[in-house]
Protein backbone atom coordinates (compact mmCIF):
# COMPACT_ATOMS: atom_id res chain seq x y z
CA UNK A 1 0.00 0.00 0.00
CA UNK A 2 1.37 3.74 -1.16
CA UNK A 3 1.34 6.07 1.80
CA UNK A 4 1.08 9.56 0.48
CA UNK A 5 2.41 12.55 1.94
CA UNK A 6 0.12 15.70 3.43
CA UNK A 7 -0.70 18.04 -0.03
CA UNK A 8 1.72 20.74 -0.44
CA UNK A 9 0.70 24.14 -0.73
CA UNK A 10 -0.43 24.26 -4.42
CA UNK A 11 -1.62 20.28 -4.61
CA UNK A 12 -1.25 17.78 -7.02
CA UNK A 13 -3.35 15.03 -7.38
CA UNK A 14 -2.60 12.42 -4.96
CA UNK A 15 -3.06 8.73 -5.54
CA UNK A 16 -3.17 5.97 -2.93
CA UNK A 17 -2.89 2.27 -4.43
CA UNK A 18 -3.83 -0.55 -2.54
CA UNK A 19 -2.34 -4.62 -3.68
CA UNK A 20 -5.26 -6.98 -2.35
CA UNK A 21 -9.09 -7.61 -3.15
CA UNK A 22 -9.88 -8.23 0.92
CA UNK A 23 -13.62 -7.46 0.42
CA UNK A 24 -14.11 -9.43 -2.90
CA UNK A 25 -12.00 -12.53 -1.58
CA UNK A 26 -14.25 -12.13 1.87
CA UNK A 27 -18.02 -12.28 0.03
CA UNK A 28 -16.87 -15.19 -1.72
CA UNK A 29 -15.84 -17.60 0.88
CA UNK A 30 -18.45 -19.88 2.06
CA UNK A 31 -18.54 -19.02 6.01
CA UNK A 32 -20.25 -15.92 4.69
CA UNK A 33 -23.36 -17.35 5.04
CA UNK A 34 -26.55 -16.65 2.61
CA UNK A 35 -28.51 -14.92 5.50
CA UNK A 36 -25.33 -13.22 5.86
CA UNK A 37 -25.57 -11.61 2.41
CA UNK A 38 -28.98 -9.76 3.10
CA UNK A 39 -26.87 -7.79 5.21
CA UNK A 40 -24.89 -6.40 2.30
CA UNK A 41 -25.30 -2.43 2.01
CA UNK A 42 -25.91 -1.07 -1.10
CA UNK A 43 -24.04 1.43 0.59
CA UNK A 44 -24.32 5.26 1.56
CA UNK A 45 -23.37 6.96 4.84
CA UNK A 46 -26.71 4.92 5.61
CA UNK A 47 -26.85 4.21 2.10
CA UNK A 48 -25.26 4.88 -1.35
CA UNK A 49 -28.06 3.61 -3.99
CA UNK A 50 -29.44 0.63 -5.58
CA UNK A 51 -26.91 -2.37 -5.25
CA UNK A 52 -26.04 -3.44 -9.53
CA UNK A 53 -24.62 -6.23 -10.84
CA UNK A 54 -20.35 -5.71 -11.02
CA UNK A 55 -19.65 -4.85 -14.75
CA UNK A 56 -17.53 -7.30 -16.33
CA UNK A 57 -13.96 -6.70 -16.28
CA UNK A 58 -14.02 -3.24 -14.83
CA UNK A 59 -11.11 -1.14 -14.85
CA UNK A 60 -8.37 -1.07 -12.21
CA UNK A 61 -10.41 1.08 -9.05
CA UNK A 62 -8.15 3.87 -7.46
CA UNK A 63 -8.51 5.98 -4.90
CA UNK A 64 -7.51 9.73 -5.07
CA UNK A 65 -7.19 12.50 -2.39
CA UNK A 66 -9.06 15.37 -3.05
CA UNK A 67 -7.28 18.58 -3.21
CA UNK A 68 -8.86 20.41 -5.98
CA UNK A 69 -12.01 22.11 -6.56
CA UNK A 70 -13.50 20.48 -9.39
CA UNK A 71 -12.39 17.55 -7.45
CA UNK A 72 -14.27 18.55 -4.42
CA UNK A 73 -17.66 19.71 -6.38
CA UNK A 74 -17.18 16.09 -8.34
CA UNK A 75 -17.54 14.14 -4.87
CA UNK A 76 -20.25 16.48 -3.26
CA UNK A 77 -22.55 16.14 -6.88
CA UNK A 78 -22.27 12.34 -6.70
CA UNK A 79 -23.12 12.44 -2.81
CA UNK A 80 -25.85 14.44 -3.14
CA UNK A 81 -27.40 12.78 -6.14
CA UNK A 82 -27.04 9.27 -4.45
CA UNK A 83 -28.41 10.49 -1.27
CA UNK A 84 -31.39 12.41 -2.85
CA UNK A 85 -32.08 8.82 -4.73
CA UNK A 86 -32.60 7.64 -1.27
CA UNK A 87 -34.82 10.12 0.07
CA UNK A 88 -31.85 11.49 2.27
CA UNK A 89 -31.31 15.04 3.33
CA UNK A 90 -27.96 15.95 2.86
CA UNK A 91 -26.62 18.18 5.70
CA UNK A 92 -23.44 20.82 4.25
CA UNK A 93 -22.64 22.16 7.50
CA UNK A 94 -18.73 20.85 7.35
CA UNK A 95 -17.88 21.76 3.70
CA UNK A 96 -14.82 20.19 2.92
CA UNK A 97 -12.87 22.85 0.59
CA UNK A 98 -9.58 22.91 -0.93
CA UNK A 99 -8.18 25.62 0.59
CA UNK A 100 -9.08 23.55 3.85
CA UNK A 101 -6.09 23.92 6.81
CA UNK A 102 -3.21 21.82 6.38
CA UNK A 103 -2.42 19.28 8.74
CA UNK A 104 -3.43 15.95 10.69
CA UNK A 105 -6.63 17.48 11.64
CA UNK A 106 -8.37 18.29 8.45
CA UNK A 107 -11.06 16.50 7.09
CA UNK A 108 -9.92 14.24 3.67
CA UNK A 109 -12.29 13.31 1.00
CA UNK A 110 -11.13 10.22 -0.60
CA UNK A 111 -12.25 9.50 -4.67
CA UNK A 112 -12.56 6.40 -6.27
CA UNK A 113 -12.35 6.09 -10.02
CA UNK A 114 -12.87 4.06 -12.30
CA UNK A 115 -11.03 4.22 -15.74
CA UNK A 116 -11.72 8.13 -15.89
CA UNK A 117 -14.87 7.90 -13.98
CA UNK A 118 -15.68 9.22 -9.99
CA UNK A 119 -17.88 5.72 -9.00
CA UNK A 120 -17.44 6.23 -4.95
CA UNK A 121 -16.14 8.86 -2.44
CA UNK A 122 -15.95 9.10 1.47
CA UNK A 123 -14.93 11.41 3.98
CA UNK A 124 -12.79 11.06 6.71
CA UNK A 125 -13.41 13.43 9.33
CA UNK A 126 -10.74 13.87 12.40
CA UNK A 127 -11.48 14.63 15.69
CA UNK A 128 -11.05 18.01 16.56
CA UNK A 129 -12.20 21.27 19.28
CA UNK A 130 -15.44 21.64 16.71
CA UNK A 131 -16.09 18.04 17.63
CA UNK A 132 -17.24 14.93 15.44
CA UNK A 133 -20.67 15.19 13.31
CA UNK A 134 -21.40 11.31 15.00
CA UNK A 135 -21.94 13.41 18.15
CA UNK A 136 -25.12 15.26 17.32
CA UNK A 137 -26.99 11.86 17.57
CA UNK A 138 -24.39 9.86 19.78
CA UNK A 139 -22.66 12.71 21.71
CA UNK A 140 -22.60 10.23 25.56
CA UNK A 141 -20.91 7.16 23.60
CA UNK A 142 -18.56 9.47 21.94
CA UNK A 143 -17.52 11.09 25.12
CA UNK A 144 -17.44 7.88 26.37
CA UNK A 145 -14.57 6.76 23.93
CA UNK A 146 -12.95 9.69 24.78
CA UNK A 147 -12.54 9.57 28.09
CA UNK A 148 -11.22 6.17 27.10
CA UNK A 149 -8.15 7.57 25.94
CA UNK A 150 -9.47 6.72 22.39
CA UNK A 151 -8.43 9.47 18.97
CA UNK A 152 -11.46 9.35 16.75
CA UNK A 153 -11.84 10.10 13.81
CA UNK A 154 -15.31 9.23 11.37
CA UNK A 155 -15.79 8.35 8.31
CA UNK A 156 -18.67 10.56 6.69
CA UNK A 157 -20.81 10.88 3.12
CA UNK A 158 -19.99 7.75 2.22
CA UNK A 159 -21.65 7.42 -1.66
CA UNK A 160 -21.35 5.08 -4.32
CA UNK A 161 -22.46 5.68 -8.16
CA UNK A 162 -25.38 3.46 -9.83
CA UNK A 163 -24.08 0.50 -11.63
CA UNK A 164 -20.29 1.08 -10.37
CA UNK A 165 -18.60 -2.41 -9.25
CA UNK A 166 -19.43 -1.33 -5.51
CA UNK A 167 -17.59 -4.33 -4.05
CA UNK A 168 -13.99 -2.79 -5.78
CA UNK A 169 -14.91 0.71 -4.98
CA UNK A 170 -16.28 0.25 -1.27
CA UNK A 171 -13.15 -1.94 -0.63
CA UNK A 172 -10.71 0.67 -2.46
CA UNK A 173 -12.19 3.30 0.10
CA UNK A 174 -12.01 1.61 3.12
CA UNK A 175 -8.28 0.56 2.59
CA UNK A 176 -7.77 4.02 1.68
CA UNK A 177 -9.74 5.20 4.89
CA UNK A 178 -7.29 3.32 6.91
CA UNK A 179 -4.21 5.19 5.47
CA UNK A 180 -5.47 8.11 6.48
CA UNK A 181 -7.46 7.58 9.52
CA UNK A 182 -4.01 5.84 10.73
CA UNK A 183 -1.07 7.30 8.87
CA UNK A 184 -2.06 10.46 8.30
CA UNK A 185 -4.73 11.65 11.29
CA UNK A 186 -3.21 9.06 13.94
CA UNK A 187 -6.12 7.85 15.25
CA UNK A 188 -6.55 4.76 17.06
CA UNK A 189 -10.66 4.31 16.05
CA UNK A 190 -12.80 5.54 13.34
CA UNK A 191 -16.73 5.33 14.10
CA UNK A 192 -19.45 5.17 11.02
CA UNK A 193 -23.32 6.14 11.37
CA UNK A 194 -24.85 3.00 9.07
CA UNK A 195 -28.16 1.90 8.12
CA UNK A 196 -30.04 -0.66 10.83
CA UNK A 197 -29.58 -3.57 8.34
CA UNK A 198 -26.20 -2.97 7.03
CA UNK A 199 -24.95 -3.76 10.75
CA UNK A 200 -24.14 -7.42 10.57
CA UNK A 201 -22.23 -6.88 6.83
CA UNK A 202 -20.07 -4.09 8.87
CA UNK A 203 -19.78 -6.61 11.35
CA UNK A 204 -17.96 -9.61 9.54
CA UNK A 205 -16.28 -8.27 6.59
CA UNK A 206 -14.65 -4.69 8.09
CA UNK A 207 -14.79 -6.26 11.96
CA UNK A 208 -16.74 -2.70 13.67
CA UNK A 209 -18.44 -3.49 16.68
CA UNK A 210 -21.57 -1.34 17.62
CA UNK A 211 -20.71 1.58 19.77
CA UNK A 212 -24.33 2.98 19.68
CA UNK A 213 -27.65 2.01 19.45
CA UNK A 214 -30.36 2.40 16.76
CA UNK A 215 -31.70 5.95 16.74
CA UNK A 216 -32.82 8.85 13.84
CA UNK A 217 -29.88 10.71 12.23
CA UNK A 218 -31.07 13.97 11.49
CA UNK A 219 -28.14 14.63 9.33
CA UNK A 220 -29.82 12.48 6.79
CA UNK A 221 -33.16 11.90 8.44
CA UNK A 222 -32.89 7.67 8.72
CA UNK A 223 -32.10 5.43 10.89
CA UNK A 224 -28.39 4.91 12.03
CA UNK A 225 -26.26 2.78 14.22
CA UNK A 226 -23.24 3.86 15.51
CA UNK A 227 -20.09 1.30 15.18
CA UNK A 228 -16.78 1.80 15.84
CA UNK A 229 -13.26 -0.13 13.76
CA UNK A 230 -10.04 -0.66 16.28
CA UNK A 231 -7.56 0.79 13.64
CA UNK A 232 -5.10 -1.44 15.20
CA UNK A 233 -6.77 -4.55 14.83
CA UNK A 234 -7.96 -3.39 11.42
CA UNK A 235 -4.50 -2.72 10.35
CA UNK A 236 -3.56 -6.45 11.45
CA UNK A 237 -6.04 -7.55 8.99
CA UNK A 238 -5.34 -6.08 6.56
CA UNK A 239 -1.30 -6.99 6.69
CA UNK A 240 -2.67 -10.72 7.09
CA UNK A 241 -4.78 -10.67 3.64
CA UNK A 242 -1.67 -9.00 1.73
CA UNK A 243 0.38 -12.05 2.78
Amino acid sequence: MNIPDLPPPHPQVIEITYETKRLSNLLEVKQFHRNDRRSIPQVDEADAGPQAPSPPAPDRVRTLIAVQPEQFRAARHLVSRRYAWRGYQLSDEHPEEADAPQGEGRPVTVLAESGARLIATLTVRPDSPQGLLAEQTYGEEIGRLRSEGRRIGELVKLAVEEGADWKAALDALVQSAYVVTRVIHARTDVVIEVNPRHVRFYEKVFGFVIAGTQRLCSRVGAPSVLMRLDLEQFGRKLQLSSA
